[in-house]
């Protein structure tokens, strides 16, 4: 992973991959930020890119205008409707809803004052001839605000994508009482079988080293290197019947690339939770698609 992503050479390497991607996962605002390499045939090969979506990460200055315009016209709209459910407004109830609009806290919002970083990380395969899209790691940051509210500490809370695979992997931090270093448990299904993980950051360590766990049996290891430019993550797998399992190792790939971005993601989260705190939830931007993984499938029923 590299502490500056925006002008690695690789990204021109990347770009020039879109025009063959049979994906469509690769998005405008998506920069290439590392490189995955694999232990095959006796050496290491790159196999794999890592791509973050800027837009939601690092939100330019236009992209904030435009999340705000869109939330107070959706305000106006229900203000509007407040007063009257269809139709055109009357003189005097034009007046209310201007006053009512110059009262409203979302109406005096300034960009400043949103809170709108969240990760989104991309996996993508390559080859010489192809690059495709195998995972995707979204930062959900609706369970994270009532998670840190409920333990009073600063919880990450992730959601694993992967292509094939029917449900939505939960990466979830827990609180521990007399535990400081982040324990993070989930439940991977892998042809009906739900398996139970455990990634346990290490008490002492250079650099951050997580042991993995699968149904109470050691999995494996991220080691992180404690000096380098940007962040530098070995997984290693034991003999296990997930270490052969592509997408849960695409999975934890992912999650190993996220660590460089964990101290980013935790001032993220004491921001949203200081503003739901104070009554002000309406600053923290919820984008449509993280409310997609929170939908209800029986929601006809």
């Amino acid at each position: 992973m590299w502490a500056m992503p925006g002008v690695h050479p690789s990204n021109i390497e990347f770009l020039q991959q879109l025009k063959t991607a049979d994906t469509n996962h690769f998005t405008t605002h998506m920069d290439c930020v590392g490189k995955v390499s694999t232990y095959e045939d006796g050496s290491w090969k790159r196999t794999h890119l890592v791509g973050i979506r800027t837009d939601v990460w690092k939100p330019s200055g236009k992209e904030l205008r435009s999340a705000l315009k869109s939330m107070q016209g959706q305000r106006r709209s229900l203000i509007k409707k407040s007063i009257k459910r269809s139709g055109r407004l009357s003189t005097k109830q034009r007046a209310e809803l201007e006053k009512r609009l110059a009262d409203d806290d979302v109406m005096q919002l300034g960009v400043g004052d949103l809170v709108s970083r969240r990760l989104i990380l991309k996996l993508f395969r390559t080859t010489s001839t192809r690059t495709r899209w195998v995972g995707t790691l979204e930062q959900m940051t609706t369970s994270e605000i009532h998670n840190s509210i409920g333990s009073r500490r600063p919880l990450i809370s992730m959601a694993g994508l992967l292509p094939r695979v029917q449900t939505v992997t939960h990466l979830q931090q827990n609180h521990r009482t007399l535990r400081i270093p982040p324990v993070f448990s989930g439940c991977y299904e892998d042809d009906g079988v739900l398996h139970n993980l455990l990634l346990k950051k290490r008490w002492v360590a250079l650099g951050a080293h997580y042991d993995l766990y699968a149904d109470g049996r050691r999995l494996g290891e991220i080691d992180s290197r404690l000096i380098s430019f940007g962040s530098d993550c070995t997984l290693r797998l034991k003999d296990h019947q997930l270490s052969t399992d592509t997408p849960f190792v695409n999975l934890l790939t992912l999650f190993a690339a996220s660590l460089g971005y964990q101290k980013a993601m935790y001032r993220s989260v004491r921001r949203r939770v200081k503003a739901a705190l104070a009554g002000e939830s309406f600053r923290n931007v919820i984008e449509d698609e993280e409310l997609r993984l929170r939908h209800n499938g029986r929601a006809a029923a």
